[in-house]
């Protein structure tokens, strides 16, 4: 049985977003892609995270739609590389308590994201994967 690696799991194309965007902004972005998480980018760089949780806290805490997603997002980044399997993700996302984890290539280049969700369709399918 061979193993299914990250770059196999990636579905789509990352979505990510700027520093100085507002929590408003966030909160109508997710909404349009139909997403709970995004990369947050600087001058073209991932400098950081924002999951719907972090957007939530910070709206019970605060109440504040102009904060910017810079002051927000958590810039502890998990990755893995896109040659790890979704078995070794699995074990990080439990180990770190997360349902998303960043994938980026060997040269450190963002390749994309990939849920706690994706892993478990990947190992409980009922069918085969024809991708």
């Amino acid at each position: 049985m061979t193993m299914t690696t990250l770059r196999q799991l990636v579905k789509r194309s990352v979505i990510s977003i700027d520093t100085d965007l507002t929590v408003h902004d966030v909160i109508k972005r997710m909404a349009e892609e139909d997403i709970g998480f995004l990369v947050v980018a600087e001058k073209g760089q991932v400098v950081g995270v924002l999951s719907e949780r972090d957007v939530i806290k910070s709206l019970a805490e605060e109440r504040n739609l102009d904060k910017k997603v810079g002051d927000l997002c958590r810039r502890d980044i998990i990755k893995l590389r896109d040659s790890n399997t979704v078995e070794e993700a699995g074990q990080v996302m439990g180990k770190h308590r997360i349902r998303h984890v960043v994938v980026v290539d060997e040269m450190d280049n963002l390749v994309g994201v990939v849920s706690a969700r994706d892993i478990l369709e990947e190992l409980y399918s009922a069918e085969p994967s024809t991708d």
